[in-house]
């Protein structure tokens, strides 16, 4: 039975039920899914101390996603009772990282995640300066960092060259509140350029993904596909290779 959502030393915490319209080729939550998932519960415990998009759109300011990175320990099904766990765990002028814990309903811990976000003033188009409240507004933050360490790893385009290429053409349906391409829209992108066996098979239990500049409708972004060993890097560009979009790593 699922549960009210709760706050507790800095922890909010909610439960949630899975669909089969989540799951993939092997009935398993998609990674797309699960970082979906804990981007809406991200977005409850905003609501919960009425720090929404809506409640900071007075100020002109907006959320935007910078980094996720993403560890899935156990694969978790359609019809599913979960629960996360989410906490602010560190905040600076300009960034707030957040991390992650889902638990199915026999108390395995299922996944773990960090990610980090910025305020923008959607008037200036800049990143606008984090409240020093920034903890108190949330209930207070807890220090606990899931994959111990400090920041989110910063992610490198390959020095290699690229084993595909593929264009792809910006469509409406693609977009966020923001008119921005959503975060999770890039992993369709990066999907796509993966080798097919690579597809089928097995879900990938990592995901890193660093965003850089937006990409708006009608824009073609170009994507580069770079494999080593086996992990599996993305970069998405614009296409005359002038703008750097995002870098996605996969394995």
């Amino acid at each position: 039975m699922l549960s009210q959502p709760k706050l507790e030393n800095g922890i909010f915490e909610d439960t949630y039920t899975t669909s089969f319209s989540q799951t993939g080729i092997h009935e398993f939550l998609t990674n797309k899914s699960i970082l979906s998932i804990l981007e809406n519960i991200a977005g409850r415990h905003s609501a919960y101390v009425h720090f929404t998009f809506t409640d900071i759109s007075k100020y002109n300011l907006t959320w935007v996603l910078l980094n996720w990175k993403l560890k899935v320990l156990k694969r978790i099904g359609g019809e599913e009772n979960i629960r996360i766990q989410t906490w602010g765990r560190l905040a600076t002028k300009i960034f707030v990282l957040r991390d992650f814990k889902v638990f199915n309903d026999k108390g395995d811990l299922c996944a773990i995640a960090t990610s980090k976000w910025c305020l923008v003033d959607t008037t200036k188009g800049k990143i606008a300066k984090i409240p020093e409240d920034i903890d108190k507004i949330y209930g207070g933050f807890h220090d606990e960092s899931v994959f111990n360490i400090t920041d989110v790893p910063k992610l490198v385009e390959p020095t290699s060259e690229p084993i595909s290429t593929d264009t792809y053409k910006i469509r409406r349906f693609d977009l966020d509140l923001n008119k921005h391409v959503h975060n999770l829209n890039y992993l369709n992108i990066a999907y796509e350029l993966l080798p097919e066996e690579v597809y089928d098979g097995e879900e990938l239990n990592n995901v890193e993904i660093l965003y850089k500049r937006e990409l708006k409708y009608g824009d073609i972004a170009k994507s580069y596909l770079y494999k080593d060993n086996n992990e599996y890097t993305i970069v998405i560009k614009s296409l005359d290779d002038s703008v750097l979009h995002s870098i996605i790593k996969l394995f």
